[in-house]
């Protein structure tokens, strides 16, 4: 009994490692086959050879299996869209025709300061496709004070008419508050935040209440003292950051990403 049993083991046991030996075989042979096939998908591809490779494993003939060979691939590029889409002819027209208008609204609202009509100062930014209107303090306010002067009316009349002029080639306009570093706090302003706001608010207030100009192109914002034109190192300075700015847009670019950003 005891020699029948160790035969059985015996048996089992070479059984056992022929099939171990048969599947480290298998896993080998899948390797190199995978390794060849890749090497062969690298190299240039004959179509009757690539038919009859797929035929080989699959044992029928394939059908409708066309390679991709470099000079295909070369000879119809797949259509990329990224920057050089956006350099494209059609935009650089675009950009043109959104400059000229631009140069054009800045030479019909520097007339209405150089007739006198307008007490301010005009600054054409090509890059950003907009015209700046910078009106010191005084011209508007009293000093800590955001009400529009009754003695102003007369100059915002006159912006009103420079932007009914221009009104065609405009998309939009900010009435943008300025303040100087000097902290307030008082109990109608408590910040240079809300003084600049006030103002900004109460100019564009005085603007929709004639109702010459669409509303919806137009808003105000204000901005403390976080942007100065120079620096806040004497009273001169100061001076020239507490202001009011109109910042008319050409085209459909421009301040209203400068909101988003800010």
């Amino acid at each position: 009994m005891s020699s029948a049993s160790e035969r059985r083991k015996n048996t089992s046991s070479d059984e056992g490692g022929g099939a171990y030996w048969m599947d480290t075989y298998g896993d080998l042979v899948t390797l190199l086959l995978t390794f060849f096939v890749l090497l062969f998908s690298m190299s240039n591809i004959d179509a009757a050879k690539w038919k009859a490779l797929v035929g080989s494993f699959t044992g029928i003939s394939p059908i409708g299996i066309d390679p991709i060979s470099a000079e295909i691939a070369i000879e119809n590029p797949i259509p990329q869209i990224g920057p050089q889409s956006m350099n494209s002819p059609t935009s650089d027209a675009q950009g043109s025709a959104n400059l000229d208008e631009l140069r054009e609204m800045h030479a019909l609202m520097s007339l209405f300061v150089e007739d006198g009509q307008i007490e301010a100062e005009i600054v054409l930014e090509e890059e950003q496709y907009m015209v700046r209107v910078i009106f010191e303090e005084q011209v508007f306010f009293d000093t800590a004070d955001a009400t529009v002067r009754r003695d102003s009316y007369p100059t915002l009349d006159s912006v009103i008419e420079m932007l009914k002029t221009v009104e065609h080639l405009y998309s939009f306009v900010i009435v943008e508050g300025h303040a100087d570093s000097r902290p307030i706090n008082t109990s109608q302003y408590p910040s240079n935040w809300h003084i600049s706001t006030y103002r900004a608010v109460n100019v564009l207030g005085y603007i929709y209440g004639v109702g010459e100009l669409d509303e919806s192109r137009m808003a105000a914002v204000g901005y403390g003292d976080k942007h100065p034109i120079v620096p806040n190192t004497s009273p001169e300075n100061m001076a020239r950051n507490r202001r009011v700015e109109f910042i008319v847009e050409a085209g459909n670019r421009g301040q209203r990403n400068r909101i988003a950003n800010d």
